[in-house]
């Protein structure tokens, strides 16, 4: 019961790390941004983004998980010997992959909010479940 808790634990942490970076992409209002991720979004295609946009996607979700530590929920995944940053990188790095493969782009993956919360939560219960093996 107790590992079932720090699963729901490490999951939500992604899928809040998800949710933050649709809440960033969705309420930015600048025409330069905009105009910015239109000029970029034909050239990300499902499976193959542009390295731009695979590192924006990384490091708001390094960040959102990374701003979680000093939490209840992060305490609690560094109370049982879980490195955060590598749990963060880790994590990112799977909803990244399963992202990219998905959708077209990030927009187009913020459009299926149901669909980003299960990556988030598969990506933290199989890296949690790999970090606890250790």
């Amino acid at each position: 019961m107790k590992k079932l808790m720090y699963f729901l634990f490490a999951s939500l942490m992604v899928v809040q790390a998800c949710k933050s970076k649709e809440n960033k992409e969705s309420s930015d209002s600048s025409t330069e941004k905009k105009e910015e991720v239109k000029s970029s979004e034909a050239e990300s295609k499902k499976g193959y983004w542009t390295t731009a946009h695979e590192q924006d996607f990384l490091k708001s979700c390094e960040a959102q998980i990374m701003a979680l530590k000093d939490t209840k929920d992060g305490q609690t995944i560094q109370a049982v010997g879980i490195n955060i940053e590598e749990f963060g990188k880790k994590s990112c790095s799977c909803a990244l992959e399963k992202v990219e493969k998905n959708y077209e782009n990030i927009i187009d993956a913020n459009k299926d909010l149901s669909g980003i919360n299960k990556i988030g939560e598969e990506c933290g219960e199989e890296v949690m479940k790999e970090m606890m093996k250790k």
